[in-house]
């Protein structure tokens, strides 16, 4: 203590507790700025992965903004492959306004390729794809994916709150809508269990939420961002049985008034589908409703069966 009394002035300790506060206290600030800043570059890797595209193809130089009002699509006479594997010759197929359409098949059937193919990842070799009768080549490739909208396998979810990772579908959406959306995804279900209801923040990646929660808050973002056409890319395949079944009526609101393209592993939830296309290598082998197709001794009834057994 003598050393110190000696040693230490007043003036000293004034000083030391002034560095203290000028330095330390920015520093801790410095590393809660960094770790902002890592969250957000998280955020944004994420936001890169979500719209990220291989350019594979460009536009024309007096390519337009396509505006889709009915929502029919067709694939007329359609060619394309990969590399050198041919996967469609003679592709046909029309899908009217506002109707239901799953496309199911085992892997490589094409499938998931058709929906590419809309969103003009690719382009077709030869034979066109007509949104509204419309070449979707004669369209600036960011506009026709703006105007689809799509349910994927797995929801992509920033670190930011249940409200906000809905509302960046629609940033122009008011907070009365936002919560429209959350009603029609059951949603509202789920977060009323929440202190901070909306408001709860997701964490990075959705940590925070379950598989059907976060599935239901892409719902809610597909319902606000309101597209005429609709892909559901295997929107439940995650899901075990009891949850999926408990989001397919909100699977039912976001579909309903919309052209719905749904790739399905699970034939369960695709049967109450307008049509159901059946795919193998590239060609429609099968056409119908379900309960035409179980009847038929064909790729679909075997499908049905093995899953109706457990073993698919």
């Amino acid at each position: 203590m003598d050393f110190i009394a000696k040693e230490i002035t007043l003036g000293t300790l004034v000083f030391i507790y002034t560095i203290y506060g000028n330095v330390v206290g920015p520093m801790f600030g410095f590393v809660w700025g960094m770790r902002s800043f890592y969250r957000a570059m998280a955020d944004f890797q994420d936001l890169f992965e979500y719209g990220k595209v291989e350019n594979e193809i460009e536009d024309k130089f007096n390519a337009e903004e396509i505006k889709i009002e009915k929502g029919t699509v067709e694939f007329k006479k359609v060619y394309f492959g990969y590399q050198k594997r041919q996967l469609f010759r003679d592709f046909n197929l029309k899908i009217k306004a506002n109707e239901k359409v799953a496309l199911v098949g085992h892997s490589g059937s094409g499938k998931t390729t058709l929906v590419k193919l809309i969103n003009r990842f690719y382009d077709v070799s030869s034979g066109a794809i007509l949104i509204d009768g419309k070449d979707i080549r004669n369209f600036k490739q960011e506009s026709v994916r703006e105007q689809t909208g799509i349910v994927p396998q797995e929801c992509i979810l920033f670190d930011d709150t249940i409200y906000n990772n809905i509302k960046f579908s629609n940033p122009k959406a008011s907070r009365r809508e936002v919560i429209r959306a959350i009603k029609l995804a059951k949603l509202d279900e789920v977060i009323r269990e929440f202190p901070k209801k909306e408001n709860t923040i997701v964490g990075e990646r959705g940590v925070k939420l379950s598989g059907g929660e976060k599935q239901r808050v892409s719902i809610a973002r597909s319902i606000l961002a309101n597209k005429k056409i609709l892909i559901l890319d295997e929107a439940t395949s995650s899901l075990d049985s009891e949850t999926e079944h408990k989001i397919q009526e909100a699977l039912a609101k976001l579909l309903e008034g919309r052209t719905s393209i749904i790739i399905a592993h699970r034939l369960s939830t695709i049967m109450n589908a307008d049509r159901i296309i059946v795919m193998k290598r590239g060609d429609i082998i099968q056409e119908g409703k379900h309960f035409e197709l179980i009847k038929q001794l064909g790729e679909y009834k075997k499908l049905w069966d093995l899953q109706k057994g457990g073993y698919l």
